[in-house]
């Protein structure tokens, strides 16, 4: 079995925590392109830890907690998708220099907001990314983005005596998970969120102020898009045409979970993709 351990790293928000698998010597450790893995919001890369010992066969994959989730530090207000793409670079350069990673370039996975960061990435430090395999498209025209954001406070009001925003929250949660995942699991999930208090939605801002498909048509990586039967399956089949070199594999059926849930599948559809690189 392959140990997934933690650590820490530095960057311009304060400390940013990452979980990190890496194969032993008989499965190629180090050989292969390392993965780094960004998380949707609200969440963090537990989310990622079904498929990080199965796809760090011969590869080392890093999963990242972004600014103001998980255990990572928290910014003094909400950032762009464009500083959480730089503090996820500075991150596989930190683990480069300490010998844990090969330096030169990584693949990229992320799942909804982490869909932006991977992309803004590939457009932004072209050279440094390899493949992209994306979970979902929150690519809204800018009219749609400005409705999304100003709706944010009625979709996640800020906690008060009347617990009216945990109500919403369980709400949301029931509607957005796959009827498979035990409620045991969307209680910790819930917990999760009202950990964050009244910046739980701060990525959502971040999400709807990027111009995700002005940024998208920059791209000329290759590009896999895994698109779940969850919130955003309409927007990603709308959409995923964008990128110029991207493919699409619709897992209908699947909602939030689909990491657990359907995780054979999704190494196997990875690794495919990936192949030996």
């Amino acid at each position: 079995m392959v140990e997934i351990k933690r650590g820490y790293a530095d960057s311009r928000f304060g400390q940013v925590h990452y979980r990190i698998a890496a194969g032993g010597p008989e499965n190629g450790e180090g050989q292969g392109t390392p993965i780094l893995c960004l998380h949707q919001t609200p969440s963090s890369s537990a989310d990622w830890l079904p498929v990080m010992g199965p796809l760090s066969k011969g590869r080392t994959v890093i999963a990242m907690d972004t600014p103001g989730y998980g255990m990572s530090d928290t910014p003094p207000a909400p950032v762009s998708i464009e500083d959480f793409a730089g503090v996820a670079d500075r991150l596989m350069v930190d683990l480069a220099d300490q010998g844990l990673i090969p330096g030169d370039t990584y693949h990229v996975m992320g799942f909804h907001t982490g869909s932006l960061i991977a992309t803004e990435l590939a457009r932004s430090v072209p050279e440094r990314v390899g493949r992209m395999v994306l979970f979902g498209l929150a690519a809204y025209p800018a009219d749609q983005r400005e409705a999304k954001l100003a709706n944010l406070l009625k979709a996640f009001p800020a906690p008060d005596a009347s617990l009216d925003h945990v109500e919403k929250l369980w709400a949301i949660i029931g509607t957005l998970s796959d009827p498979r995942i035990s409620y045991e699991e969307r209680h910790m999930n819930m917990a999760e969120c009202l950990r964050l208090g009244a910046r739980m939605p701060w990525g959502y801002i971040s999400v709807y102020r990027y111009d995700f498909l002005a940024a998208m048509a920059e791209v000329a990586h290759d590009v896999l898009v895994m698109n779940p039967q969850d919130d955003l399956w309409e927007v990603t089949c709308a959409t995923s045409h964008h990128f110029r070199n991207g493919r699409r594999m619709d897992i209908e059926g699947v909602k939030h979970g689909v990491l657990k849930l359907e995780r054979d599948r999704v190494v196997d559809a990875v690794e495919t993709f990936l192949g030996a690189t």
